[in-house]
């Protein structure tokens, strides 16, 4: 049976296209977004349309106007009902796909051993690249076995020094040897965005209105799962083996209210991963509800992995859950639900570390 982990590609009995968003999934649903529709098959607005797989498609954007994507996402629901879970024990929803559904999963370990295949010397540009950024994970332990590649770098429908070049890592012992090994890693090939260049994305894109552009420089500049390669965009994508994953999808959630906390990172282990969280000490609800003991923050959200290190305080806005487990109850806060993209609260999320 295959594994359906974070950040692989699967396609639907129904010829959409799936980007899967957790390595963990409730029973019989795969936790994913749409990536890929094909154009016949919604009337959706604000979205580029793409020639692919020999079909006009809709490249799917969660990123967008919160009324497009709401509209869109509509849509989505009254023509494939399906695809939304409705989570009674999270009293919230998730897109995806039933697993009865999948047509097709992608295989990114085997993708990435075929490509290891063919002659460094018959590669392009873009591949060479790829095939740079595996030695150098080589360099810090990882064996080629553990790593895989997905999106536009497998299915080959990538366009030179425009696509990122996706490497999915396995194993949380390995993404950290990864990350480590790249703070430290003076290879040529390798580059990363300056604090002047973070400054330039945060004037550009209008990023937060919660960051100080300062604030925002020192929290990215130190992050390395993004990089460039010989010039080429590359994300690192961590995922959990089984015996490691950490989400229980029986646990109960009762959504309390958006609030705005302080707190001190007491583990960030499992921040490498989506969905990941950060371990708390010290908490102290700061707006929003009554001061509550907070185990953790919860992060649905790529750009909220290693924002923070252990021993670090933080500030962060979030949903206020009271969590029933086996184990007992506690309060935690969650960061990037799906309906964070058509609700306020979605403008309101963050999370920083306290740093200069």
């Amino acid at each position: 049976m295959a594994y359906f982990h974070e950040a692989a590609l699967i396609d639907s009995t129904d010829d959409m296209q799936f980007k899967i968003y957790s390595s963990t999934h409730p029973k019989g649903f795969i936790i994913a977004k749409p990536k890929y529709i094909p154009s016949e098959l919604l009337n959706l607005a604000g979205l580029k349309k793409r020639f692919l797989f020999s079909r006009c498609m809709y490249r799917f954007n969660l990123f967008n106007d919160k009324k497009i994507v709401g509209k869109n996402l509509e849509e989505l629901r009254k023509k494939f009902p399906e695809c939304v879970y409705e989570c009674r024990k999270h009293k919230n929803w998730f897109l995806g796909v039933p697993e009865k559904k999948v047509k097709k999963f992608y295989d990114t370990r085997k993708g990435l051993q075929e490509l290891l295949k063919v002659p460094v010397e018959d590669l392009d540009s873009y591949l060479k690249a790829v095939r740079k950024m595996i030695d150098i994970l080589a360099e810090a332990g990882i064996k080629s076995k553990d790593l895989g590649i997905s999106h536009s770098t497998l299915l080959g429908n990538y366009t030179p020094g425009k696509s990122d070049i996706d490497i999915l890592i396995f194993g949380m012992g390995n993404g950290w040897k990864a990350v480590k090994h790249l703070e430290k890693c003076k290879d040529p090939s390798l580059s990363w965005k300056s604090k002047e260049g973070w400054a330039k994305y945060y004037k550009d894109r209008v990023v937060s209105k919660v960051y100080t552009e300062k604030e925002y420089v020192a929290n990215m500049v130190r992050k390395k799962d993004d990089g460039f390669i010989d010039g080429n965009v590359f994300s690192l994508f961590c995922i959990e083996n089984g015996n490691e994953s950490w989400y229980d999808w029986e646990e109960e959630h009762e959504p309390l209210a958006t609030v705005k906390i302080k707190a001190k990172v007491k583990n960030a282990y499992y921040s490498i991963v989506r969905p990941g969280y950060y371990g708390l000490e010290n908490s102290k609800v700061l707006e929003g509800y009554k001061d509550v003991p907070i185990k953790r923050i919860v992060t649905w959200a790529r750009p909220f992995s290693l924002q923070a290190k252990e021993n670090e305080e933080i500030e962060a806005c979030g949903l206020l859950e009271k969590v029933k487990a086996e184990d007992g109850e506690f309060y935690q806060v969650v960061i990037g639900y799906f309906d964070t993209y058509t609700t306020g609260r979605g403008e309101k999320e963050y999370l920083k570390a306290c740093i200069d």
